[in-house]
């Protein structure tokens, strides 16, 4: 498994490294707020993602151990993407991510997500939390 070779020991450093560029996380904002888990489901969201970028993000999400991916049991050519446990400890960051920027956007923000964070961000992390955590469940399940 190839990972990232940190320049530092630095936390934001390293954390930068892996999560340093647009398209890291706007891949995980569809998983955890718009539900697509495949390379296609992303490829087609509004941001237009080059191929070469998309399949590069989602190997350095695979090989620093926060996806793993599963055979489509519907399409055996296709595969679907699961948030590891040190993906699920993103949620809280990415809410925050969220919250930032539906409040600071001059072009307008999720209102459906933001009437949630603002009713109650720690239930909002919940729900997601275990959302995510169900479908991989369901993916993979115990034995």
């Amino acid at each position: 498994m190839k990972t990232i070779g940190s320049r530092s020991t630095c936390p934001v450093g390293y954390t930068l490294d892996v999560f340093g560029d647009k398209w890291t996380l706007l891949l995980l904002r569809d998983m955890i707020f718009g539900d697509k888990n495949s390379w296609l489901e992303w490829r087609a969201s509004d941001e237009h993602i080059a191929p070469s970028v998309l399949s590069d993000r989602v190997s350095l999400l695979l090989d620093e151990n926060y996806l793993i991916k599963k055979v489509s049991e519907s399409n055996a050519s296709k595969f679907l993407y699961y948030l590891t446990d040190k993906g699920l400890d993103l949620i809280p960051l990415m809410v925050e991510l969220m919250e930032f920027g539906c409040k600071y956007n001059p072009k307008g923000g999720s209102a459906y997500w933001m009437k949630k964070i603002e009713a109650s961000k720690k239930k909002t992390i919940q729900e997601l939390y275990e959302k995510m955590l169900a479908a991989r469940r369901e993916a993979f399940p115990v034995t």
